[in-house]
Protein backbone atom coordinates (compact mmCIF):
# COMPACT_ATOMS: atom_id res chain seq x y z
CA UNK A 1 0.00 0.00 0.00
CA UNK A 2 2.16 3.11 -1.06
CA UNK A 3 1.57 6.32 -2.30
CA UNK A 4 2.79 8.47 -5.07
CA UNK A 5 5.74 10.40 -4.05
CA UNK A 6 3.93 13.47 -4.94
CA UNK A 7 1.27 12.73 -2.11
CA UNK A 8 4.21 12.24 0.26
CA UNK A 9 6.02 15.05 -0.47
CA UNK A 10 2.51 17.36 0.41
CA UNK A 11 2.58 15.65 3.76
CA UNK A 12 6.20 16.48 4.21
CA UNK A 13 5.63 20.34 3.19
CA UNK A 14 2.44 20.91 5.75
CA UNK A 15 4.67 19.51 8.29
CA UNK A 16 8.05 21.27 7.33
CA UNK A 17 7.19 24.11 5.25
CA UNK A 18 10.98 25.43 5.56
CA UNK A 19 12.21 21.93 3.75
CA UNK A 20 13.24 22.17 0.26
CA UNK A 21 10.93 19.79 -1.24
CA UNK A 22 13.43 18.89 -4.17
CA UNK A 23 16.37 17.86 -1.66
CA UNK A 24 13.94 14.53 -0.73
CA UNK A 25 15.03 11.26 -1.67
CA UNK A 26 14.69 7.48 -1.04
CA UNK A 27 11.32 6.94 -0.26
CA UNK A 28 10.74 3.67 1.00
CA UNK A 29 7.30 1.98 2.65
CA UNK A 30 7.61 0.65 5.67
CA UNK A 31 5.98 -2.76 6.18
CA UNK A 32 3.78 -3.59 9.23
CA UNK A 33 1.23 -0.08 9.67
CA UNK A 34 -1.63 -1.08 10.50
CA UNK A 35 -3.19 2.02 11.41
CA UNK A 36 -0.99 4.35 9.60
CA UNK A 37 1.21 4.14 6.36
CA UNK A 38 5.17 5.06 7.03
CA UNK A 39 7.56 5.68 4.82
CA UNK A 40 11.68 6.04 5.11
CA UNK A 41 13.73 9.07 3.10
CA UNK A 42 16.36 10.93 3.46
CA UNK A 43 16.73 14.88 3.25
CA UNK A 44 19.60 16.59 3.71
CA UNK A 45 22.10 13.72 4.12
CA UNK A 46 19.95 12.48 7.36
CA UNK A 47 17.65 9.47 7.67
CA UNK A 48 13.85 9.64 9.24
CA UNK A 49 10.44 8.55 9.01
CA UNK A 50 6.63 10.10 7.59
CA UNK A 51 3.97 8.86 9.96
CA UNK A 52 0.96 9.14 7.44
CA UNK A 53 -2.55 8.10 8.80
CA UNK A 54 -5.14 6.22 7.32
CA UNK A 55 -7.95 8.69 7.84
CA UNK A 56 -9.01 10.62 10.80
CA UNK A 57 -8.97 8.85 14.42
CA UNK A 58 -11.53 10.63 17.03
CA UNK A 59 -10.80 8.07 19.19
CA UNK A 60 -7.44 9.41 19.58
CA UNK A 61 -6.18 11.88 22.10
CA UNK A 62 -2.98 13.29 20.93
CA UNK A 63 -1.80 15.22 23.63
CA UNK A 64 -0.74 12.65 25.92
CA UNK A 65 1.47 11.38 22.68
CA UNK A 66 3.09 14.52 21.85
CA UNK A 67 4.12 15.32 25.56
CA UNK A 68 5.62 12.21 25.22
CA UNK A 69 8.07 12.95 22.74
CA UNK A 70 9.24 16.03 24.85
CA UNK A 71 11.07 13.44 26.77
CA UNK A 72 11.84 11.10 24.28
CA UNK A 73 15.76 11.17 25.03
CA UNK A 74 15.05 9.88 28.17
CA UNK A 75 12.41 7.37 27.64
CA UNK A 76 13.96 5.98 24.24
CA UNK A 77 11.50 7.09 21.98
CA UNK A 78 12.70 8.54 18.44
CA UNK A 79 13.35 12.24 17.86
CA UNK A 80 10.42 14.04 16.55
CA UNK A 81 10.90 16.53 14.31
CA UNK A 82 7.55 17.65 13.32
CA UNK A 83 4.30 16.47 14.35
CA UNK A 84 0.37 17.53 13.35
CA UNK A 85 -1.82 16.50 16.58
CA UNK A 86 -4.71 17.19 14.19
CA UNK A 87 -4.05 14.79 11.61
CA UNK A 88 -1.70 12.37 13.48
CA UNK A 89 0.57 13.02 10.59
CA UNK A 90 4.23 12.71 11.84
CA UNK A 91 8.13 13.12 11.05
CA UNK A 92 10.79 11.36 13.05
CA UNK A 93 14.47 10.52 12.99
CA UNK A 94 14.93 7.34 11.60
CA UNK A 95 16.22 4.55 14.10
CA UNK A 96 17.67 1.79 12.41
CA UNK A 97 18.26 -1.47 14.46
CA UNK A 98 16.13 -4.61 14.28
CA UNK A 99 12.52 -4.67 15.45
CA UNK A 100 11.33 -6.77 18.11
CA UNK A 101 9.14 -8.74 15.56
CA UNK A 102 12.18 -10.12 14.03
CA UNK A 103 14.22 -11.60 16.98
CA UNK A 104 13.36 -13.44 19.87
CA UNK A 105 14.97 -11.96 23.16
CA UNK A 106 13.91 -13.81 26.52
CA UNK A 107 10.81 -13.03 28.76
CA UNK A 108 13.37 -12.49 31.20
CA UNK A 109 14.57 -9.38 28.76
CA UNK A 110 11.14 -8.14 28.24
CA UNK A 111 10.11 -7.72 31.87
CA UNK A 112 13.39 -5.77 32.49
CA UNK A 113 12.71 -3.71 29.56
CA UNK A 114 9.39 -2.92 30.50
CA UNK A 115 10.64 -2.30 34.14
CA UNK A 116 12.97 0.47 32.24
CA UNK A 117 10.41 1.53 30.05
CA UNK A 118 7.99 2.58 32.69
CA UNK A 119 10.61 4.02 35.03
CA UNK A 120 10.97 6.73 32.64
CA UNK A 121 7.51 7.72 31.61
CA UNK A 122 6.31 10.94 32.75
CA UNK A 123 2.89 10.97 34.76
CA UNK A 124 0.02 11.52 32.66
CA UNK A 125 -3.68 12.60 33.49
CA UNK A 126 -5.01 10.91 30.80
CA UNK A 127 -6.61 7.47 31.79
CA UNK A 128 -6.64 4.30 28.89
CA UNK A 129 -9.03 2.19 29.19
CA UNK A 130 -8.84 -1.06 26.92
CA UNK A 131 -12.46 -2.36 27.51
CA UNK A 132 -14.19 0.89 27.48
CA UNK A 133 -11.83 1.18 23.69
CA UNK A 134 -13.22 -2.26 23.08
CA UNK A 135 -17.15 -1.60 23.09
CA UNK A 136 -16.50 2.08 21.20
CA UNK A 137 -14.76 -0.22 18.25
CA UNK A 138 -17.05 -2.49 18.60
CA UNK A 139 -20.45 0.10 17.85
CA UNK A 140 -18.50 0.69 14.78
CA UNK A 141 -18.19 -3.52 13.53
CA UNK A 142 -20.39 -6.37 12.93
CA UNK A 143 -19.54 -8.05 15.71
CA UNK A 144 -20.75 -11.25 17.15
CA UNK A 145 -23.71 -11.45 19.86
CA UNK A 146 -21.20 -13.25 22.18
CA UNK A 147 -18.69 -10.64 21.99
CA UNK A 148 -20.88 -8.03 22.57
CA UNK A 149 -22.16 -9.13 25.64
CA UNK A 150 -18.68 -10.16 26.87
CA UNK A 151 -17.25 -6.64 26.54
CA UNK A 152 -20.63 -5.34 28.36
CA UNK A 153 -20.16 -7.16 30.63
CA UNK A 154 -16.42 -7.00 31.30
CA UNK A 155 -15.52 -4.87 34.12
CA UNK A 156 -12.02 -2.89 33.42
CA UNK A 157 -11.09 -1.71 37.06
CA UNK A 158 -7.38 -1.87 37.87
CA UNK A 159 -6.37 -1.72 41.44
CA UNK A 160 -2.60 0.30 40.43
CA UNK A 161 -2.38 2.24 37.89
CA UNK A 162 1.04 4.17 35.94
CA UNK A 163 1.72 5.41 32.76
CA UNK A 164 2.07 3.14 29.69
CA UNK A 165 2.48 2.64 26.30
CA UNK A 166 -0.67 0.86 25.96
CA UNK A 167 0.18 -0.98 22.24
CA UNK A 168 3.52 -2.77 22.90
CA UNK A 169 3.12 -5.31 19.92
CA UNK A 170 6.37 -6.58 18.57
CA UNK A 171 7.05 -3.56 15.60
CA UNK A 172 7.29 -0.68 17.96
CA UNK A 173 10.12 -1.89 19.59
CA UNK A 174 13.65 -1.66 17.76
CA UNK A 175 17.31 -2.82 19.36
CA UNK A 176 19.43 -0.63 17.64
CA UNK A 177 23.21 -1.09 17.00
CA UNK A 178 24.32 0.41 20.47
CA UNK A 179 22.36 1.20 23.50
CA UNK A 180 18.98 0.84 24.91
CA UNK A 181 15.81 -0.47 23.02
CA UNK A 182 13.67 2.09 21.53
CA UNK A 183 9.69 2.26 21.56
CA UNK A 184 7.56 3.43 18.47
CA UNK A 185 4.06 4.68 18.35
CA UNK A 186 2.75 6.17 21.58
CA UNK A 187 -0.80 6.99 19.93
CA UNK A 188 -2.58 5.26 22.94
CA UNK A 189 -0.48 6.50 25.85
CA UNK A 190 -2.43 6.89 29.24
CA UNK A 191 -2.65 5.59 32.76
CA UNK A 192 -3.38 1.79 32.93
CA UNK A 193 -2.48 -1.71 35.02
CA UNK A 194 1.38 -1.34 33.72
CA UNK A 195 0.65 -5.54 33.37
CA UNK A 196 -1.81 -4.66 30.41
CA UNK A 197 1.60 -3.75 28.49
CA UNK A 198 3.62 -6.91 29.87
CA UNK A 199 0.60 -8.78 28.68
CA UNK A 200 0.46 -7.19 25.54
CA UNK A 201 4.60 -7.39 24.62
CA UNK A 202 4.07 -11.45 25.90
CA UNK A 203 1.50 -12.03 23.39
CA UNK A 204 3.04 -10.52 20.52
CA UNK A 205 6.21 -12.01 21.15
CA UNK A 206 4.37 -15.62 20.87
CA UNK A 207 5.56 -16.90 23.99
CA UNK A 208 3.99 -19.90 26.20
CA UNK A 209 1.60 -19.30 29.15
CA UNK A 210 4.16 -20.22 31.71
CA UNK A 211 6.47 -17.68 30.47
CA UNK A 212 3.62 -14.75 31.20
CA UNK A 213 3.92 -15.47 34.92
CA UNK A 214 7.66 -15.48 34.76
CA UNK A 215 7.90 -12.35 33.05
CA UNK A 216 4.63 -10.68 35.62
CA UNK A 217 7.24 -11.89 38.52
CA UNK A 218 10.40 -10.34 37.01
CA UNK A 219 8.71 -7.14 36.84
CA UNK A 220 6.68 -7.40 39.99
CA UNK A 221 9.55 -8.74 42.21
CA UNK A 222 6.74 -11.24 43.45
CA UNK A 223 4.26 -13.75 42.13
CA UNK A 224 1.68 -11.79 40.34
CA UNK A 225 -2.50 -12.48 41.23
CA UNK A 226 -3.82 -14.78 38.19
CA UNK A 227 -7.07 -13.26 38.59
CA UNK A 228 -4.92 -9.99 37.46
CA UNK A 229 -3.10 -11.77 34.21
CA UNK A 230 -6.50 -12.98 33.18
CA UNK A 231 -8.06 -9.79 33.33
CA UNK A 232 -5.45 -8.15 31.25
CA UNK A 233 -5.64 -11.06 29.14
CA UNK A 234 -8.99 -11.04 28.40
CA UNK A 235 -8.89 -7.30 28.13
CA UNK A 236 -6.27 -7.32 25.67
CA UNK A 237 -8.00 -9.64 23.23
CA UNK A 238 -10.70 -7.49 23.86
CA UNK A 239 -9.42 -4.54 22.42
CA UNK A 240 -7.21 -6.39 19.53
CA UNK A 241 -10.28 -8.40 18.06
CA UNK A 242 -13.07 -5.06 18.28
CA UNK A 243 -10.19 -3.05 16.73
CA UNK A 244 -9.68 -5.60 14.09
CA UNK A 245 -13.18 -5.66 13.33
CA UNK A 246 -13.99 -2.11 12.87
CA UNK A 247 -10.88 -1.81 10.83
CA UNK A 248 -12.82 -4.21 8.41
CA UNK A 249 -16.12 -2.21 8.43
CA UNK A 250 -14.07 1.00 7.78
CA UNK A 251 -12.87 -1.29 4.18
CA UNK A 252 -9.47 -1.65 5.70
CA UNK A 253 -9.44 -5.72 5.42
CA UNK A 254 -5.84 -6.21 4.95
CA UNK A 255 -5.01 -9.98 5.27
CA UNK A 256 -2.83 -9.79 8.83
CA UNK A 257 -6.13 -7.53 10.31
CA UNK A 258 -8.52 -10.62 8.95
CA UNK A 259 -5.94 -12.98 10.61
CA UNK A 260 -6.22 -10.65 13.64
CA UNK A 261 -9.60 -10.94 13.90
CA UNK A 262 -9.79 -14.54 13.60
CA UNK A 263 -6.96 -14.94 16.31
CA UNK A 264 -8.82 -12.69 18.51
CA UNK A 265 -11.96 -14.21 18.35
CA UNK A 266 -11.20 -17.98 19.05
CA UNK A 267 -8.56 -16.55 22.16
CA UNK A 268 -11.57 -15.14 23.55
CA UNK A 269 -13.65 -17.83 23.29
CA UNK A 270 -11.24 -20.32 24.95
CA UNK A 271 -10.76 -17.30 27.76
CA UNK A 272 -14.60 -17.35 28.78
Amino acid sequence: MTEPVVNLQRWIAELRPDWDLAALSGFLYLEGGYSNHNYRFSYAGERYVLRAPFRPRADLDRRGERRIYDHAAAIGAPELVAFDPGTGAMISRWVPGVLLADWDPPGEGLADYLKRLHGRLPDLDRVYDPVAQARAHLQLADAPAWLERLAAATVWAPEGTATCHNDLNPWNVIRPPAGDWVTLDWEWVGRNDPLFDLVTLHQGAGLDADALATMAERYLGGAAPAARLSACLRAFWLRETSWALAEIAAGNDRPEILEQRDLGLARLQALA
